[in-house]
Order: structure tokens, then C-alpha cells, then sequence
């Protein structure tokens, strides 16, 4: 994959819409209503750009661009995942064509299981660190671009400001937002009960299959992320056993999360 191949396909966007994001969404399974709440929108799918397409359920495989809160965004429905049997050169396609738009700022979501056994289903959880456990980033070989720096300081992968701000915004909208750290693993198998328990030993208040590698690309870009993950099934649940995990169930949690998370991003776009 090539630095042209990402030119192409910014100067396809610029063609079909004159928008130019300052704001990027990727928006996890079952969250992509948040798209919704864009105005005088410009929808292109990823077929139109000659990018890939991911046929995972909940993942619509387009860009949204318009105003939201009267900032000019761009929105993933769908995100790539390596289980797809994409590179991470692939999955992170998307940031690096962020980067050439101008956006500056980038907000994550997952649906994500809980190995934190103080969570319960449908809460939200700030990430405030991750941890990759795909073995997989972008970087490797080289990266997509280069922005001048070929080993990437991890220590703040979530702009602290960003976090700090998403709280405020939090708590006065009365909506109770857990903390945590989020872990990243292959997929597209769910846990076992022993692996569940050892990614909680290492750390982890929450798993999927998606969002690091795509952060660790942000962080090489200079964009500052902040990110969020619904809690749609307890990984470990009383420290003892994980509850059984369907993909339709995990749509079903997150969407019910919605309306809280939306207000939240709303909020969060309209101050930044």
C-alpha cells in the first residue's frame, strides 16, 4: 500500500464533497446511530474510494461527512479488523486519510466485554490507556507516511486534555462514566474463561477486537484521540466466570447505550 493510493482517495473525497473535517468519529458496532446526528451530510461508501469493505453486522462500509454542533466531521460506519484478514496497513487506511483531510482531533468507540468485574452491561467506559495485544500495528516496515519520527511515544495514547473535558461533560449531563484500560486482542474468537482472567491480570478493565492499532496510527499522525467503549458483555463476571457472548446480543447493548454516548461526543464536539 502506498502513499498515493491515500492521495487518490483524499482528492476522490475533496470531489464529492467540498467539507473539510476538522473531526474524525470511528464508530464501533451498534454505535454507528451517532452518525445520525449529522447535518447536511455527505455519504460516499468505501466501494465509491476503492478502499476495503467490512461485512461484519453493524458496520455500513461508508463515510459521513457534514456538521455536527457546527464543526465540520467526518464519521467511519464501519471500521476494518484484522479478523477480517486485512493488514493493519489496511485497518489504519482510514487515519492516514484523516490526516490528509486536516482533521486534528479523532474519537473512538467499541463495544467492548468487561474484565473489570466492577462494570456491568451498558456502561461507558473512558479509555485512558491500552494495550495491543494483536502483535500487529501499522508501523511495521514502515508506515503508511512519515511524519518525521520512526519509534512512537506511547506514554499519553489518549490526549489527557480530551479525557479531562469528556468527564466535565459527563458529569454535568448526569451520566456516569467508568475509567479504564483497554486492551486489544485478534479475534474473532470471544475469550475463555482463563484468558478473560489473564487479560485482566495484565491490566485490562475491557476487551475487543479493534481501536489500539487504529490509535497507535493517530498517535504517529499528531492527532489527538479520545475514545470510548460500551460495556456489552461482562468478560469476567465476579471475578469468576465469563457470561456466554453473541454478536447480536453485543449489537443490542450498544445500541441501547446510544442516546447517553451520543450527548456525550455532542457535547464534546461543540467545546473542542
Amino acid at each position: 500500500m502506498e502513499e498515493n493510493l491515500i492521495e487518490d482517495i483524499v482528492k476522490k473525497i475533496k470531489s464529492l464533497c467540498d467539507i473539510s473535517p476538522q473531526i474524525a468519529m470511528i464508530l464501533g458496532s451498534g454505535l454507528q446511530g451517532i452518525a445520525d446526528k449529522i447535518e447536511n451530510k455527505v455519504t460516499i461508501p468505501y466501494a465509491e474510494l476503492g478502499m476495503p469493505q467490512t461485512k461484519v453486522a453493524g458496520h455500513k462500509s461508508q463515510f459521513v461527512l457534514g456538521s455536527l454542533k457546527g464543526k465540520a466531521v467526518i464519521a467511519m460506519q464501519g471500521r476494518f479488523h484484522l479478523y477480517d484478514g486485512f493488514s493493519a496497513k489496511q485497518v489504519c487506511l482510514p487515519i492516514y486519510i484523516f490526516k490528509k483531510l486536516g482533521v486534528k482531533k479523532l474519537i473512538v468507540t467499541n463495544a467492548s466485554g468487561a474484565l473489570n468485574p466492577d462494570f456491568e452491561c451498558g456502561d461507558i467506559m473512558q479509555i485512558v490507556d491500552q494495550i495491543n495485544l494483536t502483535g500487529q500495528n501499522a508501523l511495521v516496515g514502515g508506515a503508511l507516511v512519515d511524519y518525521g519520527e520512526q519509534f512512537i511515544d506511547m506514554s499519553e495514547p489518549y490526549s489527557k486534555k480530551l479525557v479531562d473535558l469528556s468527564k466535565k461533560i459527563a458529569q454535568k449531563n448526569n451520566i456516569t462514566l467508568k475509567e479504564g484500560t483497554y486492551i486489544q486482542v485478534l479475534g474473532p474468537l470471544y475469550e475463555t474463561n482463563a484468558y478473560a482472567k489473564m487479560l485482566h491480570n495484565c491490566g485490562g478493565d475491557a476487551v475487543a477486537m479493534s481501536t489500539a492499532i487504529e490509535v497507535e496510527s493517530a498517535v504517529q499522525c499528531g492527532i489527538d484521540v479520545v475514545g470510548y467503549s460500551v460495556i456489552t458483555d461482562m468478560a469476567i463476571k465476579n471475578n469468576q466466570q465469563k457470561t456466554k457472548t453473541s454478536h447480536k446480543e453485543i449489537l443490542n447493548q450498544s445500541r441501547k447505550a446510544t442516546e447517553k454516548l451520543s450527548k456525550i461526543i455532542e457535547d464534546l464536539i461543540a467545546t473542542i
